[in-house]
Order: structure tokens, then C-alpha cells, then sequence
């Protein structure tokens, strides 16, 4: 019997082969697709918070070191006015009613308690708190004081509780001295709400804490809930790290339980310390609003590819059916037509994209640089020039401004054209940013006129800068036989200046006085300057 048609036909190509649906397929591709820009979006909040972290870091750091610096400041004062007070002539005649007097006259309502006399033994011989010839408290002196007869030395206690007030205090002892000998000890009582009116002169953002610890790190003062935690001791871990070293920084709870980053600087006068934190849960809400952004906007870009997915899934298959009709047409000699598949307009959209990114580049380039010789041009080099002063502003670091213009430029372009001008223009800027450190900012400003931000430094290594680089370009250049040289002018921030249009003018008359006195030379900016003196042309 023969085989049968259908028995004679061979088998697909096909079989015993896994087959994929195609919008399967193109969904997972849509999903897959929306992963990497999730994962990249993921990283970039995670260096969002960290960058935030940093910053808040830093930030508290500064600040530690600024209220500790005020502190010292405060305390300085106290004890100054203390050893005034210890040389008054009641003291160098035992006149106690009349020192008790002068005493009272001198406190200050609100911050200072009183004034207290003890001698050698700890005994209190006055108290403005207690009229003359009355009892006076046999107790409660700190033992602290006891160093004003041994070291000699101003002695400043940590907290305790005052045995007339019966409150928080500290106090400062200076000695008082009679024929080179201390026979008393004259302390002052001060309030906790003095450290703390301090600390209200900071301004602080939503969620930032400063707290004041003496030297067994108990909190003294403290920008909130004063009242609640004065007298309390800090912390374990906070208290571990002022004795542990001068400055610190670290992630420690707060005494109400929530976790902050903390910086802790000692001050190396008094042994007092300052703790700066910014709560945790501050920098997450303030990063939290960019998560759900985020999250929505990726939820969105994947619903929005699923459906382009399966428009697409479904323009494919119909595509996929009509080549099969066709296919089948073919076979029966019928008239047939191949449909247009046009995909070529999203490679047209992608190349499109990457010019315009380089487009934006180089435009970008182009606004920020000069076209000649490459450097930064006055609008680059004005805002990283605000930028530094800002940080210097902060920090307390120096920075300095170097104004520069080429000597008997006029010469190379009147004689040989401006085309070799050109050459001798990007020559100098190369020998300017060789002159110079990689951190330093060197800009065009115009013509033959250039400007340097030198970061960190002081007066000597900003006028040893500005005389290497005259020195450099006042060296022969080869595209011209013309000599030419530089001169230039120096400005130091904060003295010269504490503005950039302030330090601009200040370098500006030092370059004038410079051109002035010969050329081919640096001057530094005096403070006496005149604001009036004409600018370098």
C-alpha cells in the first residue's frame, strides 16, 4: 500500500524545539529594558544620601569647631574680667565689705551668680549671695578650685550644684595674689543659661542639636531641651569619644534615642567639649520625597514599556501574519505584497540624541571657556571664585586673588599681527597653569589679562606664586622676537577684601601700582589702598 501525503511530508525543522511567544518575550525585554535605569536610579539616591551624609558631616564639623571657638572666646572674656577683679585694692587690705561691694556692682543679672572668695583651706571667707558678716556655707566648693593655690593657674570647674542656689552652675577661679603669694581664690559662678544663650545665637536647620560638656563630659548647655538634659551626663559613646580625641566624628544616639551624626571637638584651653549632630532621620526626609519621585517615575517608565511593548508585540505579529499570507500566496501562484516593517526611525531619534548631547557639550564648553587658550573664561572663573570665598568664608582658610597682564603685549601685535599675538597668549596661559598648583584656577579674562584663584594659602606662598609666574612669562617667547614680561598684583582674602568684587579691585591696584613702579614685577595689595585708583587697561 503506498505511503500516504500526509506520511510522505517531512517534519519541521522545528520540532522537538522550545518555541518562545514573542510578546512574552518583548515584555520581559520591556522589563528588562526599565532594570538597569532602576538599579542606576537606586545608586544615584544611595550617593544622593551619602553626598547629603558628607555634607552634613562637614557641616557639623565646622560648626563644632565655631561654637567651640565662641566658647573659648566667652570664657576668655570671664577670666579676663576676673583678674581685673582680682587686683582690686579692697583684696590687697582684707576691706571684705567694701570688695563685696564692688563685687556685687560688677555681676551681671541672668548669667552670673555671684562672686566667692575661699582660701587656701576651701573655706568661703566672701559670697555676694550672702550679706557681710553673715554664716557662709561650709561646703559645696568644688575641689576643682583647690589648683588656683597649687598651679597658681585660672581654673575653670566642671558642673555642680551651688550650696546657696541650689542649681547648676560652674565656676572659674583665678588666684589672687599678695606679694607674689595666692592668698585667695577669687571664683565666679555662672549660669548654664549663659552656655545656652550662646548656643541660641546659632542658627540651626530643623533637626540639628549642639550640646556643651565640661570635662567628664556632663552636659552643660544644650540648644534643646536645656532644662530636661543640663546636669545629665551625655551619652557613653559620646562621652568615650571627647576623651579619646581633640576632634571626632561618628554616629551615636542622642539622649531622647535617635540616631544622629555627630562631630565632637574639645577645646584644648578649657577641656570642655561640643558636640554638633544632625539627626539620621533628618537627612532621610529630606531625601524621601526624591525615593517616591523616583519610584513613581520608574513604576510609570515600566507600565508605559510593557504597553509599548505589546503595541509593538501586536504591529510584529501582524506584520509575522502578512508575511505568512504572503508566504502562502506565493505558494498558490496567487498575487501577493510584502508589507514595510519601519523600525529605522527610533536609530534616526537615537542618533539625533547623541548629537545633541554633543551639541550641549560643546556648548557648554564653549560658555565656560575661553576659545583661545582654553582656560576658564570670567563667567567660569567668577563662579568658582564665589564658590572658594563661600568655603573660605567658613573655614577660616585664606585664599588670595592673582591679577596678571602681559608687559609690551601691544608691541607683538602691532609689529608681527595678531595671529602671533594669539600664539604668545596661549603660550602664557600654558606657563601660568605650569606656574601654578592643580587645584589653583586660572582664567582668561580678556585681551592679554588673566586672573588666578589660589586656594589655602597665605600672604607668603601667594606673592612666592605671583613672582614664579612674572618670573615665567617674562621668559622669551619663541614665535617673536619682541620682549615681553609680566606684571602682576596680589589680594588676600579676608584682609584685602571679603567680597570677590572687593578682592578684584584690591588685586586690580596692586597690578597698577606694579605697572606703575616699573613693571616686571608682583606687589601685594595694601590695606590703605585707594578704591578710586584707576584699573589696568
Amino acid at each position: 500500500m503506498p505511503p500516504s501525503p500526509a506520511a510522505a511530508r517531512p517534519a519541521p525543522v522545528y520540532a522537538g524545539k522550545h518555541r518562545y511567544s514573542l510578546k512574552t518575550s518583548l515584555l520581559v525585554l520591556a522589563a528588562l529594558c526599565v532594570l538597569p535605569a532602576a538599579i542606576v536610579n537606586a545608586w544615584l539616591l544611595y550617593n544622593q544620601f551619602e553626598l547629603k551624609r558628607n555634607q552634613a558631616e562637614q557641616s557639623t564639623l565646622l560648626l563644632a569647631r565655631q561654637v567651640v571657638a565662641d566658647l573659648d572666646n566667652e570664657l576668655s572674656a570671664i577670666e579676663s574680667a576676673l583678674k581685673v577683679l582680682a587686683t582690686a585694692p579692697e583684696l590687697l587690705t582684707d576691706d571684705l565689705p567694701g570688695f563685696h561691694r564692688r563685687a556685687r556692682e560688677a555681676l551681671v543679672a541672668g548669667t552670673v551668680y555671684n562672686y566667692i572668695l575661699t582660701d587656701r583651706l576651701g573655706r568661703q571667707v566672701l559670697n555676694t549671695l550672702v550679706p557681710p558678716g553673715q554664716p557662709l556655707p561650709a561646703t559645696g566648693t568644688p575641689a576643682q578650685l583647690d589648683r588656683v593655690f597649687t598651679d597658681g593657674t585660672t581654673v575653670l570647674t566642671d558642673l555642680f550644684v551651688g550650696p546657696v542656689t541650689q542649681r547648676h552652675a560652674l565656676a572659674m577661679g583665678v588666684p589672687v595674689r599678695r606679694q607674689g603669694e595666692v592668698v585667695y581664690s577669687l571664683n565666679i559662678g555662672l549660669a548654664p543659661e549663659r552656655l545656652n544663650a550662646l548656643l541660641a545665637r546659632q542658627a540651626l536647620p530643623e533637626g540639628w542639636l549642639i550640646a556643651i560638656l565640661d570635662g567628664t563630659g556632663t552636659i552643660a548647655g544644650r540648644s534643646r531641651e536645656a532644662q530636661r538634659f543640663v546636669g545629665e551626663p551625655a551619652v557613653p559613646s559620646l562621652r568615650a569619644a571627647l576623651a579619646a580625641a581633640p576632634e571626632s566624628q561618628l554616629r551615636l544616639p542622642t539622649k531622647e534615642g535617635q540616631m544622629a551624626y555627630t562631630a565632637v571637638k574639645r577645646s584644648a584651653r578649657w577641656g570642655w567639649g561640643v558636640a554638633v549632630g544632625v539627626q539620621e532621620d533628618t537627612l532621610h526626609a529630606a531625601i524621601g520625597p526624591l525615593v517616591w519621585r523616583v519610584a513613581g517615575i520608574t513604576v510609570l517608565v515600566l507600565g508605559s514599556g510593557l504597553l509599548l511593548a505589546l503595541g509593538l508585540a501586536r504591529r510584529v505579529l501582524a506584520t509575522v501574519h502578512d508575511i505568512n499570507a504572503a508566504a502562502k500566496a506565493l505558494s498558490t501562484g496567487e498575487a501577493m505584497a510584502i508589507p514595510e516593517v519601519q523600525f529605522r526611525e527610533a536609530e534616526a531619534v537615537g542618533e539625533a540624541l547623541r548629537q545633541a548631547a554633543q551639541a550641549m557639550r560643546q556648548v557648554t564648553f564653549a560658555a565656560q571657556h575661553d576659545p583661545l587658550t582654553q582656560l576658564a573664561n570670567r563667567a567660569m572663573f567668577t563662579e568658582i571664585a564665589q564658590r572658594q570665598l563661600a568655603a573660605s568664608q567658613r573655614s577660616g582658610q585664606p585664599l588670595a586673588l592673582v591679577a596678571i597682564d602681559l608687559d609690551h603685549f601691544k608691541d607683538v601685535n602691532d609689529s608681527q599681527g595678531h595671529a602671533v599675538g594669539d600664539a604668545v597668549l596661549v603660550e602664557a596661559g600654558r606657563r601660568i597653569e605650569l606656574a601654578v598648583r592643580q587645584s589653583d584656577t586660572v582664567a582668561r579674562l580678556g585681551g592679554d589679562e588673566f586672573m588666578v584663584l589660589l586656594g589655602a594659602t597665605d600672604p607668603a606662598h601667594a606673592r612666592a606664586t605671583a613672582e614664579r609666574i612674572v618670573e615665567a612669562l617674562s621668559q622669551p617667547y619663541p614665535m617673536t622676537p619682541c620682549p615681553v614680561s609680566a606684571s602682576a598684583g596680589v589680594a588676600l582674602h579676608p584682609a584685602h577684601g571679603a567680597t570677590l568684587q572687593a578682592l578684584v579691585a584690591a588685586a586690580d591696584r596692586a597690578l597698577y601700582q606694579a605697572k606703575a613702579q616699573g613693571r616686571h614685577c608682583a606687589r601685594m595689595a595694601t590695606a590703605d589702598s585707594v578704591s578710586s585708583t584707576p584699573s589696568v587697561a
